[in-house]
């Protein structure tokens, strides 16, 4: 392999990569990850007389997971086929109105109203904040080194959520609500630096190979091209048990996202008055330990493997679920949080190295979107029931002893998926890379 090739294919996967990182820093680390803030402020600041507003302003999370269905669906279409510079670019510039939408919002605003920018947000916003990440590295970085890469990426997600939230709550405080919202979309269109230059899902089209390390010899068996690539083609993938093993666990991992939106609020309705500051800082913990399972889960599932790191996340998610239910002082809340932060990486970790694991590179994008569209269908389940719960319950802690119900069965169907995996790689699987171990 030529070294001048490889040097010059990681410089442009190194571009492509602090683009990522960007983009989960400011797109997904604002919208989703730093969601609490505006779920602890703007309903009582839009609506103060109106304790019934945080419902109607949750609908628009939830549309936005079941909008992302289709969005998600959508960018395994569109970007293969009409290239990641014009979809993404679409996508960045019209979440961005949609964001500077939201300042428009009135006491009078209904269920309708939030149902709409959450439809457009998800059809939109749902083909980049957690599908096009784990596409592009894995179109720019071979299977050595993917699992570092994509950890590192999806890490910026969780600095974003730490940082976002304590900037947007100072703001809420000091200034009008509105210029959050103004924050936010200038920090998603500053994306399109990256999206109209560098961003492609074909490196070899552009004269470039992926990268997976400097030593020539590790190039001999691996490539992003859809033809050469190796992996399980998409017609034995879809219908196989695997498949549908992995399609209901990445659903399931999906609901335990719902509750970051709450945990700030949920901190100022057991602390009581005066606990603001603590409120917002909770986030930061949570974010440290996605930055922790995202960052080092990278390394960690390079060298011990996805199935390991699979089981540590779920039992670590489902122990913080049941803590929440009864912690009540802000140490016991910070180490939960941090903990708790974790289960991120569930979506943005570990559901797009298990499909690597499983299927290989030849169908990748593919399955990774049907997998992110049921990670968008039961991430739209979450918020409701738990605004529901605290609407007619006056506080949040029952709903967590139903997130780690769901978590326990969400284990058991990733172990299950492992389960026929060598069956359908010893049958199925073509390209000159070894099938994974299962």
């Amino acid at each position: 392999m030529d070294t001048a090739l490889i040097a010059k294919s990681k410089k442009r996967a190194m571009l492509v990569f602090v683009g990522c990182c960007l983009m989960q820093m400011f797109a997904l680390g604002t919208v989703l990850n730093s969601s609490s803030a505006y779920f602890a402020y703007v309903p009582m600041m839009v609506a103060p007389d109106n304790p019934m507003y945080i419902v109607s302003f949750s609908t628009w999370i939830t549309f936005y997971g079941i909008a992302a269905l289709v969005g998600t669906f959508l960018a395994g279409i569109l970007i293969p086929k009409f290239g990641a510079k014009i979809v993404l670019s679409v996508d960045i510039v019209v979440s961005a109105l949609v964001m500077f939408a939201f300042t428009f919002m009135t006491p009078d605003w209904t269920a309708v109203h939030f149902i709409v920018l959450g439809i457009i947000l998800g059809l939109f916003g749902g083909q980049y904040f957690i599908y096009a990440c784990p596409v592009l590295i894995g179109a720019w970085f071979g299977k050595k080194v993917m699992g570092r890469y994509l950890g590192i990426a999806n890490l910026f997600s969780g600095i974003g959520g730490a940082l976002w939230p304590q900037v947007f709550t100072q703001i809420f405080v000091n200034a009008p609500w509105q210029t959050v919202y103004y924050l936010n979309a200038v920090l998603i269109l500053a994306l399109l630096v990256f999206s109209l230059t560098v961003f492609s899902v074909h490196p070899e089209k552009h004269g470039f190979i992926q990268y997976n390390g400097d030593k020539p010899e590790d190039y001999a068996v691996e490539s992003s091209a859809q033809e050469t690539a190796s992996g399980v083609p998409l017609k034995f993938c879809i219908g196989s048990g695997v498949f549908w093993l992995l399609f209901f666990a990445a659903m399931l991992c999906a609901f335990p996202g719902s509750y970051n939106s709450y945990l700030q609020a949920n901190a100022l309705e057991v602390l009581g008055p005066g606990s603001d500051a603590f409120a917002a800082s909770i986030m930061i913990y949570l974010q440290v330990g996605y930055i922790i399972a995202s960052g080092f889960g990278g390394f960690f599932i390079d060298k011990f493997g996805i199935k390991l790191y699979s089981i540590v996340i779920l039992v670590i998610t489902i122990i913080t679920f049941a803590l929440w239910s009864f912690v009540n002082t802000p140490p016991a809340m910070a180490a939960t949080a941090f903990f708790f932060g974790m289960n991120n990486a569930m979506v943005t970790i570990m559901v797009p190295m298990l499909v690597r694991h499983h299927f290989g590179q030849k169908a990748y994008d593919k399955v990774l979107s049907y997998c992110m569209m049921a990670i968008g269908l039961m991430g739209s389940m979450g918020a409701p029931v738990i605004a529901f719960v605290f609407a007619t319950a006056g506080t949040y802690s029952n709903a967590f002893l139903i997130g780690a119900a769901v978590v326990a069965v969400d284990l058991v169907l990733v172990l299950l998926s492992f389960v026929p995996v060598k069956k359908l790689h010893a049958a199925h699987w073509e390209g000159a890379e070894e099938a994974a171990a299962a």
